[in-house]
Formats: C-alpha cells, structure tokens, sequence
C-alpha cells in the first residue's frame, strides 16, 4: 500500500487533493442507498465500522525518539520517546534564526568577524564580509554553518549589549535570548548552551531539546517568519554578501525523497547523533511535522521518510 502511495504521489499536483476530495464525497452521497430501501441487515452490517489498520504500527525506526505533528489540527499523529530530553545538533539554528529575526529587522547588515570563522566547520565566509541578516540566516539554516551562527549571535549580542564587550560575552548574552524566547515559547524541555548546537566536550551538548518542542520550534518558525524558513526546502540556492556570491548547499541531501517539502534542518555531532525535523505538505493547505533525533547520519533520513510515508497512509484512512 505504501509503495503505491508513494508512486501516486510522485503524479499527483498538490492541488488536486482539495477537488478529488469534493468530487468523491459528492459521489458518494448520490450513489449512497436510500433509507426506505435499506433492509434492516443492510443497516446492521453498516453500522459496524471496518478496522483499518494503523499504518505507524509497521514504522521501524533507528531514532531514540521522534514526533509527527498536524499543524493543521494540532494533534498529534505518533510519538515514540516525545519528551526524552536528548541533544539538539544543528537543530538549534532553528532558533538562532527565530531568535535573531525575533528583535532584529531582516534587513540589518551583519558583519562577519573574526572570531565567528573560527568556529567548528568552514563555509568559504570571509572576515569583514557584510551580509543581511536575512540572507545569512538562510544561508546558515541549509549550509548549518556554525560560522553563520556565530556572527549572527555575535551581531545580535552588540545589539542586547549595553556596554562595549567581548566577542564571547556577545555571544552569550544571545545565546541567553535564544533561552528567553524559547520560554516565551512554551518550549520548557529546550535549553540553550550555544548558538550552534555543536558539543561543548565529550560529555555536554551545545543544546537539549525534546522530539515534541523540536516539531514546535519549526511550526513556529514557519508560522512567524516563513519566507525565512521555508527557503530550506531547496536542495541548493545562491546567495550573497557584500564581496562574493555562495552557492549554498543544503546538508539535507534527501530533500528529493520528501514529497511536496516546505522546510528542512539538519543536525549531528557525536552526542547527538543523527537529528533531521522536517515539514510537508500532506494536502491542501494541510502542513506536518516530522521530528527525529537520536538517529545515525544515514538513519534520520530513512526514518524521517518512512514517517512521511505512514503519514499520508494514516491521513488517507481517516
């Protein structure tokens, strides 16, 4: 059943579902039997309804945990460890873009220094480099570059400063704004060590959050400032500052796997392990949320995958 699903899919333009929906309900309701021509077996037979089976019975997954979520109907459709606290990785970018864009117009320059290229990773950007926050942000969100992280937290920390600091005070004064509106938030599992996400040491990540609040943090992000988010549904996009223009690639390399995507992030580091929250469009204006951490690198994209498809299943059910 899932294969044909996900062969029908491949087919089908989004906006089809809305009017195939109509079309069958009508049908349905012109070919339905008339009451005074229903036997009294007929209606028995009729009034118990067929077990269907649930298609999240069959999901196998590698993560320790993982949330689907209907932003549409705010249910939850399948939970497994939803509220385990568990490393966030590169997760934590989610906020740092909310956060920043939160008490920063879009359009603000930020200046890439010195000591936001020393961060773990290196994506090619350039100290004295000007960018607009907006364009950095989306350039951090689909390269997960630690090095974008670090001046827009370094940026924002100027900002939040009242008085001439250090680079890694900025940092931390964001870093607490990032904490300070998770809690606005309602997202009381999620804590914030640094704008990245990257490991402290061997024993401490960079930050913690739970399944459940990560699916959250992006439908909020989506619902707050979507033209910002949703650009990480692409698999690459070009992009600019002052002196250079970057093709950023997206560290999602299955975004071509997941049916009618509408945003992506990545995440990994050694306490981690392999995280992925995803959104997409399971119909006519009909978001979900796929959230797995505590996978392998390879597994979060397969369990993200077979989530996505067991949804659609479960959805075609109901």
């Amino acid at each position: 059943m899932r294969n044909i699903l996900r062969n029908a899919w491949a087919e089908i333009r989004p906006e089809y579902f809305f009017w195939a929906a109509a079309l069958c309900s009508f049908y349905f309701a012109l070919s339905a039997p008339s009451p005074a021509l229903s036997g009294t077996s007929i209606a028995a037979v009729a009034a118990i309804p067929e077990a269907k089976e649930n298609p999240f019975d069959t999901v196998s997954l590698s993560a320790k945990a993982a949330y689907v979520y209907d932003v549409k109907t705010k249910k939850e459709l399948f939970a497994k460890n939803e509220n385990d606290v568990l490393p966030l990785a590169s997760i934590t970018k989610l906020m740092t873009a909310f956060a920043a864009l939160s008490f920063i117009p879009e359009t603000t320059y930020i200046t890439i220094d010195a000591e936001a290229i020393r961060a773990e990773g290196d994506n090619k950007l350039t100290a004295g480099e000007r960018w607009l926050l907006r364009d950095l942000l989306k350039f951090t969100l689909i390269e997960s570059s630690n090095d974008g992280a670090a001046a827009v937290a370094s940026g924002g920390g100027e900002l939040l400063a009242t008085s001439t600091e250090s680079d890694d005070t900025l940092r931390s004064l964001f870093v607490g704004e990032m904490n300070a509106v998770a809690g606005k938030l309602g997202l009381r599992s999620t804590r914030f060590l640094n704008e990245s996400g990257l490991d402290l040491d061997a024993q401490h990540a960079g930050a913690y959050s739970t399944a459940k609040e990560g699916a959250y943090l992006l439908a909020y992000g989506l619902e707050k400032f979507p033209s910002i988010f949703s650009e990480t549904r692409w698999s690459e996009l070009s992009l600019a500052g002052d002196r250079a223009r970057y093709e950023a690639k997206n560290t999602n390399k299955e975004t071509e796997n997941f049916p009618l995507l509408i945003a992506s992030k990545t995440g990994y580091t050694d306490l981690a392990g392999g995280n992925l929250v995803i959104a997409f469009e399971a119909g006519f204006n009909h978001p979900i949320i796929v959230s797995v951490l505590g996978s392998t690198i390879d597994g979060r994209f397969t369990d993200a995958e077979a989530l996505v498809w067991a949804t659609l299943e479960f959805l075609q059910n109901q």
